[in-house]
């Protein structure tokens, strides 16, 4: 009996011979393999990378630790990541949902991790830490891409100390800016493009794929470069001759992730927040401005501020772009796909100004992809022009230093660049006070005061102090105390604002703090820091923030007259008209003997 016979009489199925069985011929000829134009890639030991990425850290974070705890330069959205993070960790009740809706999570998810410790975070050392983090990854896949293309290790470490060195590099990694994670995958993103297109390996198609999945949950507007990096990843195959089914493979592969991070997103938002689609009217990428305030643009203007940017801010980019264009012409699809990636970038800049009608949307901080993009292409540029294309980057790298420096102290549209530069230069003076381009006043005292100040009024009691966490999150963070505050992290949109319509006897403070995208509190009761709301008085008001005290009851509704030494009565008219003092600033308005009953013994010694 054969053994396919014994092996069906003891019932069992059997196996199948697969490498006997002859391939089916309908099945059509196989794709040839395309030869690899570089014999092996520049070995890299991991020594070599690991060196990189702590060194960088290193570099970053000491940095800015000075510039953020010592010279206190601190951007605002830097504050107002860091608090997202550290609510989901140290608010009552803790809460994921503190990451937001109406901003990219990943910005807020990445700095989970560092606001973890409460004193770290508060101190705002996290900050440097952070950012340092997340610069440090790009920088390694910025060393790796110059790998991949052939560069020496002399010559990619010099390059990599010199994008290092760039002063709004250091300004980006060293403050806390969310904008970090973004270049980080980003760089990631050109990193695995570049080692497909040399190795020819599909598996680095995916990882161009992930990244760039990454980069439109981090920031929103990067949906619209998936498409230009696919049309470089296009025009790679035709220069290899694949056929049409590894073009549509190669093609689902990299635009799937990007589209599942999206309705992965949209579904979130629509289980948790009610509104799938809120995050698209969201304002929240204001790229740092301090000022709301559109700036109408012309022509004119236009054009004069992008070539002002981007020969000040993308000066390695336009070098490269140039190199590009000549090498499309003599054939190079990849120098082709990538010349129309930056342009089109360039156009994505300029196209949110006309469509925002904004010309402060020139800012440093929106051309800093476009930053990236000339590394990649001077990465490029290495490996096609051998050593005079290394040297042209190397000399287009340290030409960038200077003219960078002079962009970050004249260009009118910034985030405290200026400031940076200045402590930069001047590292002992303290930038507390001072003012920096864009109508910025550089330091974070008026909030270091206030948050002082509700520590030793309200204590720890829970949720005694409303406040809109979108305009107040320096306070909050800096408090160290995000218990005591009743925001919208706390309940939601909808219980906040009842809150806000109806504080009385709810909350004993408010807090209001006028800010780009304006106080909630500050809509609701206007006039009310100038003491023109009954039962809302001023106590305290340091800089542009002002603590209101709340009356126990509705002073619109009719009430007994008040008894001696209770807490309700004519609120808001002004029992008493003294004023005090706290950490040598005047209180404005008045507060109330009984009310301060309660708190003395905790501001006396």
């Amino acid at each position: 009996m054969s053994a396919e016979l014994e092996v069906a009489a003891r019932g069992r199925r059997p196996v199948a011979q697969l490498l006997d069985t002859p391939v089916p011929s309908d099945l059509g000829p196989a794709a040839p393999r395309r030869p690899d134009d570089v014999p092996a890639p520049v070995p890299v030991h991991w020594g070599e990378a690991l060196l990189v990425f702590l060194l960088g850290w290193a570099i970053f974070a000491g940095i800015g630790y000075h510039a953020v705890v010592v010279q206190h330069i601190v951007p605002g959205d830097a504050l107002s990541a860091m608090s997202r993070a550290f609510y989901v960790w140290h608010n009552d009740p803790a809460k994921l949902a503190a990451i937001g809706f109406d901003q990219p999570p990943l910005q807020t998810i990445a700095l989970l991790p560092f606001a973890l410790v409460k004193p770290l975070a508060s101190s705002l050392v996290a900050l440097p830490v952070a950012s340092g983090f997340w610069a440090a990854i790009a920088l390694l896949f910025v060393h790796r891409t110059f790998a991949r293309c052939g560069m020496p290790m002399a010559f990619r470490l010099v390059a990599v100390l010199l994008v290092a060195a760039n002063p709004r590099l250091l300004f980006y990694a060293g403050t806390g800016l969310p904008d970090m994670v973004y270049v980080a995958a980003l760089s990631g993103a050109l990193y695995f493009l570049f080692t497909w297109v040399i190795e020819d390996q599909p598996r680095f198609v995916a990882g161009v794929g992930i990244a760039l999945g990454l980069l439109c949950v981090t920031r929103f507007g990067f949906m619209i470069w998936a498409p230009l990096i696919m049309l470089v990843i296009y025009l790679a195959l035709v220069r290899h001759g694949a056929d049409e089914r590894e073009r549509e493979g190669l093609v689902t592969t990299v635009l799937a992730p990007p589209f599942a991070s999206i309705v992965v997103w949209i579904v979130v938002c629509w289980v948790i927040a009610g509104d799938p689609f809120g995050w698209l009217q969201s304002t929240g990428d204001s790229h740092g401005l301090a000022s709301a305030a559109a700036v109408p643009w012309d022509v004119g203007s236009l054009l004069s501020n992008t070539g002002w940017l981007l020969l000040g801010s993308t000066t390695m980019t336009l070098l490269a772009l140039v190199a590009l264009i000549w090498r499309a012409s003599l054939g190079d699809a990849i120098a082709t796909g990538l010349a129309m990636l930056t342009v089109g970038a360039v156009v994505i800049m300029v196209g949110d100004v006309v469509v925002n009608d904004d010309l402060a949307l020139l800012s440093l901080r929106s051309a800093l992809p476009i930053a990236v993009l000339g590394l990649a292409a001077a990465a490029w540029l290495s490996r096609v022009g051998g050593p005079a294309g290394m040297a042209m980057t190397l000399v287009g790298l340290a030409v960038s230093i200077p003219i960078t420096g002079v962009a970050m102290d004249r260009y009118p549209y910034q985030n405290l660049e200026q400031a940076f530069l200045r402590g930069l230069l001047h590292p002992g003076e303290d930038q507390e006070g001072t003012r920096s381009r864009g109508g910025y006043n550089v330091g974070i005292s008026a909030d270091q005061r206030m948050a002082a100040f509700i520590k030793a009024m309200a204590g720890k009691q829970r949720d005694s102090v409303l406040a809109d966490n979108s305009t107040t999150a320096g306070v909050i963070l800096l408090s160290g105390r995000p218990e005591v505050f009743a925001d919208r992290v706390d309940r939601g949109d909808g219980p906040f604002q009842s809150l806000i319509r109806s504080p009385w006897g709810r909350v004993r403070y408010m807090l209001v703090a006028p800010g780009a995208g304006g106080d909630a509190i500050e809509r609701t009761w206007p006039g009310a820091t100038r003491g023109r709301v009954r039962g809302l008085q001023p106590v305290f008001s340091v800089g542009s923030t002002t603590l209101l005290l709340v009356s126990a009851s509705d002073p619109r509704r009719a009430v007994a007259p008040a008894t001696p030494g209770s807490r309700g009565g004519s609120s808001g008219s002004g029992s008493s008209s003294g004023s005090g003092s706290t950490s040598g600033t005047t209180t404005t308005g008045s507060v109330r003997p009984d009310s301060l009953a309660t708190v003395q013994p905790e501001l006396a010694p």
